[in-house]
């Protein structure tokens, strides 16, 4: 045989080869898609909001069907109500919602049936029948819940609000409330009527126990051996209760001048001398530069205290 016959034999077979690569790739890529399309599947679960229901009100019941994807993946057939004893179907409604899970999404789809209890005893909500197609694969399926049982008791008594009595408590509270006020607004108003004349006797009297405390002050400073300003802290003390006192002018009067003032007040001589001897002390201090030991202080504290116990 002539080897050149089979020379074109030869040369298909890189052509061959080339071809069955493409194939085998093509095969691969089928077979991923395929599996790819699989994964999602839907998970039905059903539920009451209680195992107990009073005869005088409701029951939600609800059918959820939830898968992993988005909500256009599946087509669900709207549900038939399901078959119940005692128990008649009120209202019913279908929520479809979508929530991130792990970073996924996942899509639900929430059949609600609110049940009215016809009598009491033992209930059954009987089972709901999905019936669901992928719209990815186009296979068609359906899925079943278990009945509930569910026990109806009694009716439970509703008190209704009385609001004639809340009305009339409220209207007792005003009452007492504005009498109250208006006592308190009546003793406010009396008051001063009753008892002014008590209150300046106070004030007046409370006027010598004010100037010892200020006395005492004065004299805890010289205790502790200040007494450079002594002599003016007691003219202020004086000329202040003088002028609270006897309602006479002290600011920019001489001791003699302020002395005067008092002797048209029938004062007794006695305390108009003790309390110009004080003053005039004090005046030596302040104008002549005269300097109090701290026993001359202590004699004319002693002094301010007498006039002012006295005077009380």
């Amino acid at each position: 045989m002539n080897p050149r016959t089979f020379k074109p034999f030869f040369n298909m077979r890189p052509f061959v080869f080339l071809l069955s690569i493409i194939w085998i790739i093509l095969l691969s890529l089928s077979a991923y898609c395929q599996t790819d399309s699989v994964p999602a599947k839907i998970e039905l679960e059903s539920s009451v909001d209680r195992s107990r229901v009073p005869l005088n009100e409701k029951l939600i019941f609800s059918v959820q069907a939830s898968w992993e994807g988005e909500q256009k993946r599946f087509s669900i057939t709207p549900v038939i109500p399901p078959q119940c004893e005692n128990f008649e179907i009120f209202e019913s409604s279908t929520l479809n919602e979508s929530k991130i899970e792990e970073g996924k999404t996942r899509s639900l789809k929430t059949f609600r049936f609110i049940l009215k209890p016809t009598q009491t005893g033992a209930g059954r909500i009987g089972p709901v029948q999905v019936n669901y197609i992928d719209n990815l694969t186009q296979d068609s399926s359906s899925l079943s819940t278990q009945p509930i049982n569910v026990q109806v008791t009694p009716s439970i008594e509703k008190k209704e609000v009385n609001y004639k009595t809340i009305l009339a408590i409220a209207i007792f509270l005003i009452l007492v409330y504005v009498i109250y006020s208006a006592r308190r607004r009546t003793k406010r108003i009396e008051l001063p009527k009753d008892k002014g004349t008590e209150e300046v006797e106070l004030r007046q009297e409370s006027m010598e126990e004010k100037a010892l405390k200020e006395l005492d002050t004065i004299s805890e400073q010289i205790q502790r051996g200040r007494w450079e300003s002594f002599s003016s802290d007691v003219s202020k003390l004086l000329t202040g209760y003088l002028e609270a006192k006897y309602q006479i002018v002290t600011s920019g009067k001489t001791t003699n001048d302020i002395i005067n003032s008092l002797s048209s007040l029938d004062l007794p001589s006695e305390k108009v001398s003790l309390l110009k001897e004080i003053l005039s002390t004090c005046d030596l201090v302040k104008f002549a530069g005269e300097k109090l030991e701290r026993e001359k202080c202590e004699d004319i504290i002693n002094q301010v205290r007498e006039f002012l116990e006295q005077n009380d």
